[in-house]
């Protein structure tokens, strides 16, 4: 059986970001995008319905985002990894936010 980790590892390139620059992060499909994403992570635990739950987001030097959460159906700690960087015009957004949140 796997071990889960206790924690989720915050990277030193990654900068957490709000609900509001995700939203910018991704435009119009915001809703749909993330809909996906958290119904559609990763984990072991064997259950039929896993849901990504209580998670922040992250935005990482490739412009792509992290989302570090639960999963709803074994509250271990799970992640949805999602590539925005090859958005046209994406870097222009990621650089203002990264620059906005590091400051």
């Amino acid at each position: 059986m796997t071990i889960k980790r206790t924690n989720h590892i915050i990277h030193d390139d990654e900068v957490e970001i709000d609900s509001f620059q995700l939203q910018i992060m991704f435009g119009p499909s915001y809703k749909e995008d993330i809909e996906i994403a958290v119904n559609s992570i990763f984990c072991n635990c064997g259950a039929q319905s896993k849901k990504l739950v209580n998670y922040k987001s992250y935005l990482n030097n490739l412009n792509d985002i992290i989302l570090k959460g639960l999963c709803n159906s074994c509250n271990t700690f799970a992640a949805r990894y999602i590539e925005t960087g090859e958005r046209k015009g994406i870097e222009k957004i990621a650089n203002r936010i990264r620059k906005l949140n590091k400051a």
